[in-house]
């Protein structure tokens, strides 16, 4: 691996995010972007730096976005819960703003050993609290398996990836199903999807904030190099004796009813269904979605 090239990249990822938070149009979208740190990690990662929002005090909250997302879906939650507890909020290896080269290196396994890194640079020794949106919610249950000692209690937002077995996506699938992905109308077809009314909700600030990241240096490749290796699928199978609590939307488009059905019947799921909602709670109901994780936490 040519570190120098890992590093350029690293630069102008740094470089591209320092820029385009200035034209957010989401005033939330740029405050918790002024909280972002960007974290080096060690000579596995080539002491690149990675960006992981820090904020607050209390009780740490580490919050996991979803696929092909960033922090930046954290928003809306984030000023109702910064003041009770330190939040932090990395981007996952591979998606967001985070460093990447031309590999096949994005991947679960990879995921998982950056956020331990992470956590271990950040010395989150304590009881850890979770909240895995969508994706985020199988990597949230990858990571407690890894550290079940650490964990303390999950919340799961509309979790993505819970059953069924991974499907790899070959080349030149990868690359062209990736490609398909950064289309102008595609994404903004995806963006409208997540919401219960996107006709009320979505405008300009919401497809900006979910599209913004694709400007990223070897986004597409990343995100070729995720769907070869099949993604997360399966992670229920890795539950343990955790504490849990899920969140689903009624109006969930992307989930379906048949996957919240089985969500439903797993009674350690402890599933709670929010009207007028569709798959991203902390964005369409983000007070409401607050107090939940709020009461939850400190219960």
């Amino acid at each position: 691996m040519n570190k120098n090239i890992y590093k350029d990249f690293n630069k102008l990822n740094i470089d591209y995010f320092e820029k385009v938070k200035k034209s957010l149009y989401d005033p939330l979208g740029k405050n918790i972007s002024n909280d972002v740190n960007w974290i080096k990690l060690n000579k596995k990662w080539n002491s690149s730096e990675f960006p992981v929002v820090i904020t607050g005090t209390g009780k740490p909250i580490l919050f996991l976005h979803g696929f092909d997302s960033s922090f930046l879906e954290f928003r809306r939650i984030y000023p109702f819960l910064k003041n009770k507890f330190q939040l932090i909020i990395p981007d996952l290896l591979g998606f967001g703003f985070t460093p990447r080269i031309a590999s096949d290196q994005y991947n679960p396994h990879k995921i998982i050993s950056n956020l331990l890194d992470i956590i271990n640079t950040l010395k989150l020794n304590n009881r850890l609290m979770i909240v895995g949106s969508s994706m985020g919610g199988s990597v949230a249950i990858n990571l407690a398996k890894e550290i079940p000692d650490l964990i303390d209690k999950i919340i799961l937002l509309s979790p993505a990836g819970l059953f069924g077995e991974s499907k790899n996506i070959p080349f030149p699938f990868n690359q062209i199903g990736a490609s398909f992905l950064g289309l102008s109308q595609v994404r903004k077809s995806l963006c409208r999807q997540a919401f219960a009314y996107p006709d009320k909700s979505v405008g300009l600030m919401e497809e900006q904030i979910a599209s913004i990241h694709l400007g990223c240096s070897g986004w597409r490749n990343s995100l070729a190099s995720f769907a070869k290796s099949g993604g997360f699928a399966g992670t229920y199978k890795y539950i343990q004796n955790f504490s849990i609590k899920t969140i689903c939307g009624e109006n969930d488009r992307i989930l379906g009813k048949k996957e919240i059905n089985k969500i439903k019947q797993i009674d350690q799921f402890n599933f709670i269904g929010l009207k007028n909602c569709g798959h991203l709670p902390h964005v369409d109901l983000p007070a409401l979605s607050s107090k939940i994780i709020f009461d939850y936490f400190c219960s």
